[in-house]
């Protein structure tokens, strides 16, 4: 039984599936299973898939009908064997020594996950850092988990296992990482960030999280809203409402963008509308939030028309 199982689910990405999967199997540490989830890929995807299966043993193929990011994350969690999870997307790439270097430290310090840092790499091979939480190994226990929140990405992560027992990816959502990251945290007693760069993450783009705003992208919403719940259950009512500002400017950009003369973005923007009241009774009585803010807090909720024109614009699309 191997020790760690990498998942990589792929998807319209024969362009870099090469790179992706030869940066794997490249480790240092060897002691691993890689499953490779084809989630009904059009392209030549499947075919190599296969093709590295029956070179290398420690390749797994699963072939399914397509269900989005999540659901082949899910396929894979269902059969994989190793007591550690990692999950790398099928259009980036690690380096040789990144299991090793997550491994070592993750059971060194006897912690629940590991976590490296990551630089993003364009389409012209331009390297810039995206994610360097520390610069050395550093643990963080207790509430200072909690400090990794607003970067839950799933990837670059080494986790045990049983974290995954029965959490699964929302499927049918975007901002999956962000669904499931508290829940994630909210099994982990100890983590410890590497410090050293291990995870190179493609910026594509013609990925769905640099297209053009749309619909699909008010499910952040609903992602922060259980946030802010479980934070709120843990008595941690200061960074429940660092949540519920954020969704605060998320419910913005979505009245900047969506067409409300659509049918099915009035429903949207309505469904978070009544997320956003129930933000808006808790932060008009914080006593942290200034004059300035409670004003745009007071804009948004009875007259969205006036905040979309004197704050839409600078209103970020980006969660970066």
């Amino acid at each position: 039984m191997p020790l760690i199982s990498v998942i990589v689910p792929v998807y319209k990405v024969e362009k870099y599936l090469h790179r992706c999967i030869d940066s794997v199997l490249a480790q240092t540490f060897t002691d691993f299973e890689l499953w490779l989830v084809d989630d009904g890929s059009p392209d030549a995807c499947p075919k190599i898939c296969d093709e590295y299966k029956h070179s290398d043993s420690r390749v797994k193929v699963i072939h399914k009908a397509n269900g989005g990011l999540s659901s082949a994350r899910n396929a894979a969690l269902d059969r994989v064997t190793g007591n550690y999870i990692c999950f790398v997307d099928s259009d980036d790439y690690i380096t040789h020594d990144a299991l090793e270097t997550l491994y070592c430290a993750l059971v060194e310090t006897d912690a629940d996950v590991a976590v490296g840092n990551m630089m993003s790499v364009d389409e012209g091979g331009n390297i810039k850092e995206f994610y360097a939480p520390a610069s050395g190994r550093t643990i963080l226990e207790g509430d200072g988990v909690l400090s990794t929140l607003n970067q839950p990405c799933a990837q670059n992560r080494l986790y045990k296992s049983g974290i995954f027992r029965s959490l699964r990816f929302p499927e049918g959502r975007l901002y999956e990482d962000v669904f499931i990251y508290h829940k994630v945290l909210a099994q982990t007693k100890r983590m410890v960030m590497t410090g050293k760069t291990d995870y190179y993450y493609l910026i594509r783009s013609d990925s769905i999280m640099h297209s053009q705003y749309d619909i699909r992208f008010t499910d952040i919403v609903f992602a922060i809203k259980e946030r802010y719940e479980w934070l709120e259950s843990i008595g941690k009512k200061k960074l429940a409402n660092e949540a519920r500002l954020f969704i605060y400017s998320r419910v913005a950009v979505a009245y900047a963008n969506l067409d409300a003369s659509i049918p099915e973005n009035r429903k949207k923007l309505r469904e978070i509308k009544d997320i956003y009241i129930s933000c808006y009774r808790v932060l008009m009585n914080d006593g942290t939030l200034g004059i300035k803010q409670k004003i745009r807090l007071f804009l948004l909720r009875y007259l969205p028309c006036v905040h979309t024109k004197l704050f839409g614009e600078k209103m970020p699309l980006s969660l970066g």
